[in-house]
């Protein structure tokens, strides 16, 4: 999340900033809708690897990191708490972290056996999988820097796979697979070789790579949105996680 693939725009306004998942969950308050309901539970399964990440960081083993995000997760979903959320509910990155750390000291007090989502499993979290999520990086970053660097991965992994899924839809997935690992910016680039392989031309190759890029930083902002309430909190969580996802 480095680089141009990061620099997305800051023009929006509040007349045209979307309708996010998460300002519907908030408006609904702790009763809940059938659509809230949905909007939440999708958020929790698509944000859940950061609070892996967190309480792999904080110390605990795979198995109770595992157990305690499922736990976690089932009772925000079952919307205990959600009304009382309190002005930091503006970012529900800064709302999941400080309901983790209430719940995991709240069940290390109660019982340190903790039954997994109580009886419900919420998702599928795949250990192996979550640990090289983790990276190799894990024992040198703080508990709360591990979390919003895997939220910023998140977030460009859910960005590309937009971006994929909309060349697919135009029967494109070739050309997108064969220019992604440009997107980034880190990349300088051998145009002249995919241009030979793709049959187009190395200055074709480079404009279709910009606005790949560029479609890519609409996609992270349009990911953003989907998690706090407004164009101001956008714009400062963008910054916010372009400060934290470089060393």
């Amino acid at each position: 999340m480095s680089g141009e693939s990061t620099r997305v725009a800051t023009s929006d306004t509040a007349a045209n900033f979307p309708v996010t998942h998460w300002s519907v969950v908030l408006d609904a308050g702790a009763s809940g809708t059938p659509t809230s309901q949905a909007a939440l539970e999708e958020l929790c399964k698509t944000y859940w690897q950061p609070l892996y990440a967190f309480l792999r960081r904080k110390g605990q083993a795979p198995p109770d990191a595992q157990d305690l995000v499922q736990g976690f997760l089932a009772r925000i979903i079952a919307r205990e708490d959600l009304g009382n959320v309190g002005p930091e509910k503006g970012r529900f990155r800064t709302f999941l972290l400080t309901a983790l750390r209430n719940f995991t000291i709240k069940q290390a007090l109660h019982d340190k056996a903790l039954k997994r989502g109580g009886g419900q499993l919420v998702l599928s979290i795949n250990v192996e999988q979550a640990e090289r999520w983790c990276g190799p990086d894990l024992a040198a970053e703080s508990p709360e820097l591990a979390f919003d660097r895997r939220w910023c991965r998140t977030l460009l992994a859910l960005a590309i796979q937009r971006l994929r899924e909309e060349h697919q839809a135009r029967g494109k997935q070739a050309l997108f697979e064969a220019l992604a690992p440009f997107l980034d910016g880190a990349n300088p680039g051998d145009y002249d070789e995919v241009a030979r392989r793709l049959g187009m031309a190395a200055g074709t190759v480079a404009v279709t790579v910009h606005r790949l890029r560029s479609r890519l930083q609409e996609l992270v902002r349009a990911e953003i949105a989907r998690t706090v309430e407004s164009p101001c909190q956008a714009e400062a969580e963008l910054n916010h996680l372009m400060q934290v996802w470089q060393p």
